[in-house]
C-alpha cells in the first residue's frame, strides 16, 4: 500500500489542504505508467499534460480550482478524439492525427482535469474480451492468466493497476461494465445520451454510451458530473429494490451465487421481477452490432482487411450476411425489453442483479496473436450487460466480494435518475468496499 491517495475523491481533498499537487500527481501517474509498461494499457501519452497540471497547481495555490477535477490526472480510451493524437479505435491502422478534442474532452479540461494518456481496447471495440493482437492485451491485474474485460480493457487496467486515478470507457455491449466488474472498478454506462458520443467512435448507431470507470461510487459520480454537464443528487434515497431473477439465470453457478448472496446482504431478501424478453439480449444484440458495425467498421474490410484481426474480420463478414429485416425485428425486441425494465421501474427505484455472467475466463494461449471469437462464452460473460445498452436505462457496477476474483453487482434505473442508481451503489461500496489487486504499479 502507498501513502498517496487513490482516486479522484482522495486526490481533490489532498489538492485542498496542500499536502499533494497536480504536478506531483501527474509525475506519479507517469511513473506508474513506466513501471507498468508491459502491462499494455497505456497508448499514448498526451503532450499537453505537464501544461494543464502546472496551470491547475497555479489555480489551486490561488484557491480557484474549477471543479473537484481540477488537476486530477485523467486517462481516456482511445475511440475518443484527442487533438494532435491518433484515436485508433484499436486498430493498426487508424493514426492520423485528430484536430479537435471530442465534446467529453472538452468538458474534461474545462474542469481542470489533466488528460495524460490514451488507453488501449479490443480492436473497434467489437467485443468484451479485451484481447488486441496489434497493441497488446492489458495484464488482468488479478490474475494475468485470464482476459482484462473489454472493449475498455485499457482504462479498466490503468485505473486498477494504479496508473490512473480515474478513465473513460466507452460501453455498446457492457464495454465499460464487463473490464470494471472484472478488474473490481465501479463503472458508469449513464442513461443513451446523457454523454454526448460526438468525436467518439462508436461500434453501433444507436447503442454506445460513455462514462467513467473508478474507484468508488463517488469518484464515478463527480466525472459523469462533468461529462453530462449536470448536478447530482446525492440526497436521493432507494426505498424500493428487486432482482432481477432472469439475470442469474444460464450464468456461472459460484459467481450467481456471489452475486446472489451480495444483494441479499446490502439489500436484505427482495422481491424477484421477470424480465423474459431480455433472455434475447445476446440474439438481439448481436444482429444489431453484426448490421450497424456494416457501417461504422466494415467498410475498411475493403482497403484494410490483413490489417483487421481474424476474429473480428469473422464477426464483421457474419454481420455483412443479416437482412435489413433482422435488425428491424430485433429492434422490435428490443423496445419491448425496454417497455419490460419501464413497467418494472414503475414499482421499484432500481434492479439489481450480476454484472457478469461467469467470473474471468483465461486467456487462450493463440489469442495474442489472432484475436479470440468465442461467442457462447462472450454470451455468458456479458449478456446481462447487453441489456442496458438495448433499452439505454442507466447501469453501475460495483464491486461485492471480499476476497478473490473480483465480482460485481449491477444496479439499473429509471432513465435520466442515475441520481437512485448510483444511491444504490453506494450501499453495495459501504458494504464491501474497493480493493486493490496484487499487481500495482502506483
Amino acid at each position: 500500500m502507498t501513502s498517496a491517495p487513490t482516486g479522484v475523491a482522495p486526490l481533490a481533498a489532498a489538492f485542498r489542504d496542500g499536502s499533494d499537487d497536480p504536478v506531483r500527481a501527474l509525475d506519479r501517474a507517469l511513473l506508474a505508467a513506466d513501471r507498468g509498461k508491459e502491462d499494455k494499457a497505456i497508448l499514448w501519452r498526451i503532450p499537453t499534460a505537464r501544461a494543464e497540471a502546472e496551470a491547475a497547481k497555479a489555480r489551486l495555490q490561488r484557491g480557484q480550482p474549477l471543479s473537484p477535477l481540477d488537476g486530477v490526472p485523467v486517462a481516456v480510451k482511445d475511440c475518443m478524439d484527442v487533438a494532435g493524437l491518433p484515436s485508433t479505435n484499436g486498430t493498426r491502422f487508424l493514426t492520423e492525427p485528430m484536430p479537435h478534442d471530442a465534446p467529453l474532452v472538452q468538458r474534461l479540461r474545462a474542469a481542470g482535469a489533466v488528460l495524460f494518456a490514451k488507453t488501449n481496447m479490443h480492436e473497434f471495440g467489437i467485443q468484451p474480451t479485451g484481447v488486441n493482437p496489434w497493441h497488446g492485451t492489458p495484464v488482468n491485474p488479478w490474475d494475468p492468466r485470464r482476459i482484462p474485460g473489454g472493449s475498455s480493457s485499457g482504462s479498466a487496467v490503468a485505473v486498477a493497476s494504479g496508473i490512473a486515478p480515474v478513465a473513460l470507457g466507452s460501453d455498446a455491449g457492457g464495454s465499460i461494465r464487463v473490464p470494471a466488474a472484472i478488474n473490481g472498478l465501479v463503472g458508469l454506462k449513464p442513461t443513451y445520451g446523457a454523454v454526448p458520443q460526438e468525436g467518439v467512435l462508436g461500434l453501433t448507431l444507436d447503442l454506445d454510451h460513455a462514462g467513467p470507470l473508478a474507484w468508488t461510487v463517488e469518484d464515478a459520480t463527480l466525472v459523469f458530473e462533468v461529462i453530462a454537464a449536470c448536478a447530482v443528487d446525492r440526497a436521493a434515497v432507494v426505498r424500493s429494490v428487486a432482482l432481477l431473477s432472469d439475470f442469474f439465470e444460464g450464468g456461472e453457478p459460484l459467481a450467481m451465487e456471489v452475486a446472489r448472496t451480495a444483494a441479499r446482504e446490502v439489500f436484505g431478501e427482495l422481491p424477484a421481477a421477470a424480465t423474459p424478453l431480455c433472455a434475447w439480449a445476446t440474439a438481439v444484440e448481436f444482429v444489431i452490432v453484426g448490421t450497424d458495425a456494416q457501417k461504422t467498421c466494415a467498410p475498411h474490410l475493403r482497403h484494410h482487411a490483413h490489417q483487421i484481426a481474424p476474429d473480428t474480420r469473422m464477426i464483421l463478414h457474419l454481420g455483412a450476411g443479416l437482412p435489413a429485416s433482422d435488425r428491424k425485428r430485433a429492434d422490435e425486441v428490443r423496445f419491448g425489453m425496454r417497455r419490460e425494465l419501464d413497467a418494472l421501474l414503475e414499482k421499484y427505484d432500481v434492479l439489481v442483479g450480476p454484472a457478469l455472467g461467469c467470473f474471468p475466463p483465461l486467456l487462450h494461449p493463440g489469442a495474442q496473436a489472432l484475436g479470440e471469437l468465442d461467442t457462447a462464452k462472450i454470451a455468458q460473460l456479458a449478456a446481462v450487460s447487453f441489456v442496458g445498452n438495448l433499452t439505454g436505462h442507466p447501469c453501475c457496477v460495483v464491486p461485492c466480494v471480499r476476497e478473490g476474483l473480483p465480482m460485481g453487482l449491477q444496479i439499473i434505473g429509471r432513465h435520466g435518475d442515475e441520481a437512485r442508481v448510483l444511491a444504490a451503489a453506494r450501499n453495495v461500496e459501504r458494504a464491501f468496499g474497493p480493493r486493490r489487486p496484487g499487481r500495482w504499479h502506483g
